[in-house]
């Protein structure tokens, strides 16, 4: 089962040639992971955010979570591909939109404490998450089982993406991965059964009909949509690591297990197979195509505006 925090020995990152190509591939394949479209099959992963009091008190607040959820994953998925697929540019002005935004999200939780969307405590809590799932995600459409160099890379990635998140001075996020997966074992003892996790659970077990499907689909809709939840919960419950699964409002057995091992095996013959054309998202696809065009102009340039000697002009003369 794949686990987003491995309990691995702290050991000195190797840094040899053949370390850092697996590194750059590890990289490579982390960041295609993230802009594929089978990604988002593993979302039931992120519930381990609403597990944290303040960030259930301030979703409960807002309320668009519990009553808006279809129009909120929208929101939330488009502003994932700005930040990290998008231009250098897009990526800043989303996280500068986004950093302004969470500002007005703050109040008195349920227990009677004080939250704060910015207290750096909550909000590097959410880029984790995002990050182990992404991570979760990778390990179970990939089979790869990265090294410590592999995982700091992934994750000094990450941070790279998300630099415009970022809270200033010591408020920053961990940047040794080793630490941090320390860290993420350390939260689980503060996470709970929220309100807003129920309300995340009980949107996916009996989702709604979303907004953007035609009335006519509704049938179709009730009879599937179980299912679809099903496989929902499985696959990002089984991501998860195991003591924050304990801690879902599911009760987590070998038949979760046996499923959860059917499902990623099917999505990683679809994932390798199928064309990365086919499994993109539309801001990676392009993404991808630019860096294929801007690769082949490249390619047209000179390696020197030097004057070039009569053999070098004879060559190209009979090339031509």
């Amino acid at each position: 089962m794949t686990c987003p925090v491995p309990h691995q020995e702290t050991r000195s990152v190797d840094v040899s040639p053949a370390s850092s190509r697996e590194s750059h591939s590890a990289v490579a394949r982390f960041e295609r992971v993230g802009g594929s479209v089978l990604f988002g099959l593993f979302g039931v992963g992120l519930f381990d955010q609403p597990m944290l009091p303040p960030v259930s008190a301030a979703l409960e607040a807002t309320g668009r979570a519990r009553y808006q959820p279809w129009a909120r994953a929208v929101r939330t998925a488009a502003a994932d591909q700005l930040i990290y697929h998008g231009e250098d540019a897009d990526r800043d002005a989303e996280s500068q939109r986004l950093m302004l935004l969470h500002r007005d999200v703050k109040g008195v939780g349920p227990d009677g404490e004080r939250y704060s969307a910015l207290n750096p405590h909550a909000w590097n809590w959410i880029l984790y998450s995002t990050f182990f799932v992404q991570r979760g995600a990778y390990l179970a459409l990939t089979g790869d089982t990265p090294s410590p160099a592999a995982d700091q890379a992934i994750w000094d990635h990450y941070r790279t993406k998300t630099r415009g998140l970022h809270l200033p001075g010591n408020s920053q996020p961990i940047a040794n991965y080793a630490d941090l997966a320390v860290h993420y074992d350390q939260m689980i003892t503060e996470l709970r059964a929220t309100p807003a996790l129920e309300a995340a659970t009980t949107t996916v077990r009996r989702a709604p009909r979303p907004d953007f499907l035609p009335a006519v689909t509704a049938p179709f809709w009730w009879v599937s949509a179980p299912t679809f939840g099903y496989i929902a919960m499985v696959l990002g419950c089984g991501i998860m690591h195991p003591e924050v699964r304990a801690k879902m409002p599911i009760a987590w057995t070998a038949r979760h297990d046996r499923h959860f091992r059917i499902l990623t095996t099917v999505l990683r013959v679809a994932y390798t197979r199928l064309p990365a054309a086919v499994t993109d998202s539309p801001m990676a696809r392009n993404r991808r195509k630019y860096e294929r065009l801007a690769g082949r102009y490249r390619e047209v340039g000179l390696t020197s505006f030097a004057p070039e000697t009569g053999q070098a002009r004879s060559r190209r003369r009979v090339r031509a």
